[in-house]
């Protein structure tokens, strides 16, 4: 069962190896990363990369596309949380990521 997290996704993967009771390598080897990577991930020194996430949806039976949204939502939470106000932020960003949809605009296509 998935519901939202609250901590980081480096955080959720350690306590869901933990849970489950897989070493640091065994997950690792599922994960096809290194160790090191790993251990930098569960410890917030490296970020989640994208490309593990269908593994990590495997290994845990997690819904990918939930775990995507939260992949996403900790890079968004990343940038934004210095920002003292980020509820317009959000709603801007929103409006603008579906113009974008609405007119399929490529993120390469835009020119500032």
């Amino acid at each position: 069962m998935f519901k939202m997290i609250k901590e980081t996704l480096g955080k959720y993967i350690h306590n869901l190896r933990v849970e489950q009771g897989l070493t640091l390598t065994k997950l690792a080897a599922a994960l096809d990363i290194d160790q090191s990577t790993l251990s930098k991930i569960e410890n917030q020194k490296r970020n989640v990369p994208k490309e593990i996430l269908p593994k990590l949806a495997k290994v845990f039976k997690l819904d990918i596309k939930k775990l995507e949204k939260e992949f996403y939502s900790e890079k968004i939470a990343e940038m934004i949380y210095s920002v003292s106000d980020s509820t317009d932020l959000l709603t801007l960003a929103e409006e603008k990521a579906k113009y974008y949809r609405e007119h399929k605009v490529k993120q390469g296509n835009l020119k500032f």
